[in-house]
């Protein structure tokens, strides 16, 4: 029998971020997983009558009822595609034994499957096709799609298996306007089907695309325990609405990180008021990937993890919602003599050289900011510095931060080759002495350096002054070699103009990044080996 989910085991092994100098985000938890073996046994769940749902009635005893309404508990990607199989399991057995001269009709069902997870073609339901114009969240989202379909494909194949019992099932499907390949049509619509089996064909075949989308944000999706609550009797049509607001953003414009985070929600915390940059939920945390390393700056990552113990749903903030609003300090002009000012002069500049003035943390933690309201929580990135200086920055502000900025890559790296959470290509190490563009090709009078406390003291935001016309274009450098301080700077400055740059990548490119209205801020980061 199923039951309601129980609440998940919290234990005392603190859980640290990768990506993040290994600090600890809260406790490991234990999901409270409905099934742990990854298969759904339906004959161990309760015979009870389905009502008739919003779009789907079935008939009462029917011995597939829990393919029909899915139960509330905790699901993998896996254990939903077993749920649902009864469905194709049972087309396939009606349908009877395959033609020797036709393809199987178990093949031709999942081909058509594959051609609607697919993000280009005739089927597609999500057609997103990569081009080189798109931005970064929009290929990341074609890369993700792409690769769940393929996890969906397998766990479709794996649970192929003859239909036993009453194959006498009366299901109501309405149409989700999805298109069949023709091969299936001529499939269901020829002598060997009826009727029953077309809307058994579009219910499995509409769940999986729901199934899909739901999981877009999730980049390790398959570890994603889903939550179907208590109360629900529409199971994964939950997503329908979410999925439908998702796709219209996706085909008419940018595609925000609100967008992400919110569809992120259908299926772990879905009564958390909209927005925010992450949260958790009962059965873990949900934050951008990239604090685990990852090369995507858009898609999410599910941590089994537990931040805040006094509520078991709470929403990750961003201390300033509209960054615009938020306080700022304003860098005097490079002629005020602020700074480690360096003349430019001959075109040379030694970017190894300017590491001397890096900081050195001595402590870090995260800390959280429960403020008066029980759904919202501020996380922080806390920071002491060798000079014995506190600071706190937000981890909000460090993700919107982290998305803006631009990075200097190779020219390999800038024309749309490889999918987005690839490995980039190697580049070539910079020598030591590098040669800069003159002022005259590239409008760079000075460089101005910059140490990180000098940064991190000041109020608010940290933006860097506005150009004049006819006067060349400041950069402002604020090296360092350790990842912690560069993630609490990409916090603390005004995610304008920002640059991100490794003493390996090709420093040509830095021409080509950034805006011209505002002098430019770039962190330098090196490692500690080549420093």
């Amino acid at each position: 029998m199923v039951s309601a989910p129980t609440p998940p085991v919290v234990s005392a092994t603190p859980y640290r971020l990768a990506n993040l100098a290994s600090l600890a985000f809260g406790y490991r938890l234990i999901p409270s997983w409905t099934f742990l073996s990854g298969t759904l046994p339906l004959d161990a769940s309760p015979s009870l009558p389905v009502p008739k749902l919003n779009g789907i009635s079935s008939s009462p005893g029917s011995s597939f009822s829990d393919a029909i309404q899915l139960r509330p508990g905790v699901y993998s990607i896996r254990q939903l595609v077993a749920s649902a199989s009864p469905l194709l399991n049972v087309i396939i057995t009606r349908l009877g034994q395959d033609h020797p001269s036709e393809p199987p009709a178990r093949a031709v069902l999942v081909d058509g499957l594959a051609a609607s997870l697919a993000t280009s073609g005739r089927e597609s339901t999500l057609p997103l096709s990569r081009s080189l114009q798109d931005t970064a969240a929009r290929r990341d989202i074609v890369f993700q799609a792409n690769h769940i379909a393929k996890t969906i494909i397998t766990h479709v194949q794996e649970n192929i298996r003859p239909s036993i019992g009453s194959q006498n099932i009366h299901l109501r499907s309405a149409c989700e306007g999805h298109l069949w390949t023709h091969a299936v049509a001529a499939l269901l619509f020829g002598p060997r089907s009826d009727s029953q089996l077309m809307e058994l064909y579009n219910e499995w075949l509409h769940r999986m695309i729901l199934l899909r989308d739901s999981l877009l944000p999730f980049e390790n999706y398959e570890e994603v325990p889903l939550v179907i609550p208590e109360g629900s009797n529409r199971g994964i049509r939950d997503a329908e609405e979410p999925r439908k607001s998702f796709l219209f953003r996706c085909l008419t414009g940018a595609i925000q990180h609100t967008a992400i985070v919110d569809l992120a929600k259908v299926f772990t915390a879905r009564h958390l008021p909209p927005g925010g940059y992450g949260f958790q939920y009962s059965q873990g945390s949900i934050l951008p990937a990239f604090l685990s390393g990852s090369r995507s700056l858009h898609l999410l990552r599910y941590h089994p993890a537990r931040f805040q113990n006094s509520e078991p749903e709470a929403l990750f903030n961003y201390e300033h919602k509209k960054y615009i609003n938020a306080p700022r300090s304003e860098l005097p002009p490079s002629s005020g003599g602020a700074g480690n000012e360096v003349a430019s002069t001959n075109g040379q500049e030694n970017l190894g050289s300017l590491l001397a003035v890096d900081t050195c943390v001595t402590e870090s933690s995260l800390i959280i900011d429960s403020g008066n309201d029980a759904q919202h929580r501020t996380v922080k990135l806390r920071l002491t510095l060798d000079s014995g200086t506190c600071f706190a920055v937000d981890l909000g502000q460090i993700t919107r931060g982290r998305r803006y900025a631009y990075e200097v890559r190779s020219e390999k790296k800038f024309n749309g080759s490889g999918s987005p959470l690839a490995k980039s290509p190697e580049v070539q190490p910079l020598s030591t002495s590098v040669a800069m563009e003159s002022p005259a090709t590239t409008g760079l009078a000075t460089i101005v350096t910059h140490s990180t406390a000098d940064i991190l003291s000041r109020p608010g935001l940290v933006i860097s002054p506005r150009t004049k016309a006819g006067q060349g274009n400041t950069i402002h450098i604020i090296p360092t070699t350790d990842p912690i301080i560069k993630l609490a700077l990409l916090g603390k400055l005004y995610p304008e103009n920002v640059i991100l740059l490794k003493n390996r990548d090709d420093l040509d490119a830095l021409g080509k990044v950034g805006k011209e209205f505002s002098e430019r801020l770039m962190i330098l980061e090196q490692n500690v080996a080549t420093a």
